[in-house]
């Protein structure tokens, strides 16, 4: 009897181990499915990552050809002259066609027609043209100081003589658009105005165009 009990002995121990490793083959096993679904996740982010990133370059090309093809109609605002009469004084004349040129400049507006509500309908252009008239003066008015604020700062004193309705220029906000370049802002293109200054021969003439000598 004692003979049999101790050959039954390491059979029960070798169960026991059986059992220990069968529990370690489940959770060695799901370690493993569990690192397996987070690679699985972490392989679909990157991919959704790339995805969202390829779209976005995508729409930032799509949108940098249409900024360079430009608008294919142009925006045109009528505004009547009289709208400076409201205004008391020369100031605040000045300052109001000041805010209507950079509110046009601000919603992109690429040309401000100025008419005379006052004005007669002529059938002819025949015959001799007698002036604007009193009525039509704040009409030109504000033509003259949207021209003013239109032209870039470095040309202004050699298209603009000193006159009455520019008299407080100095109010005026400046529109600072595109075409309005600083002296250390490089460009492709720089309006300019050819000055009366002698050169020498075969060196063409002097430009001003905002820049330094």
């Amino acid at each position: 009897m004692a003979d049999s009990s101790e050959a039954k002995r390491p059979k029960g121990v070798q169960v026991e181990d059986r059992k220990v490793n069968w529990r370690r083959w489940k959770q060695e096993r799901k370690a493993e499915k569990k690192k397996w679904k987070e690679l699985n996740l972490l392989k679909k982010l990157e991919k959704q990552r790339m995805r969202e990133l390829a779209e976005k370059q995508a729409e930032e090309e799509q949108q940098q050809q249409q900024e360079d093809k430009g608008r294919h109609y142009t925006l045109s605002v009528a505004l009547p002259g009289s709208i400076l009469n409201n205004a008391q004084s020369l100031e605040l004349r000045t300052y109001l066609a000041g805010q209507i040129a950079r509110a046009c400049a601000i919603f992109c507006v690429d040309e401000i027609v100025v008419f005379d509500e006052h004005g007669e309908d002529a059938k002819s252009v025949e015959g001799e043209f007698e002036g604007i008239g009193k009525r039509g003066k704040a009409c030109v008015q504000l033509a003259r100081i949207l021209q003013y604020l239109e032209c870039p700062q470095y040309l202004r004193k050699s298209f603009f003589p000193k006159h009455g309705d520019l008299q407080f220029a100095g109010l005026l906000n400046p529109l600072d658009s595109p075409h309005h370049m600083r002296v250390d802002e490089d460009s492709e293109y720089r309006e300019g105005v050819v000055l009366d200054r002698p050169s020498k021969p075969g060196r063409g003439s002097f430009v001003n165009c905002g820049m330094k000598k």
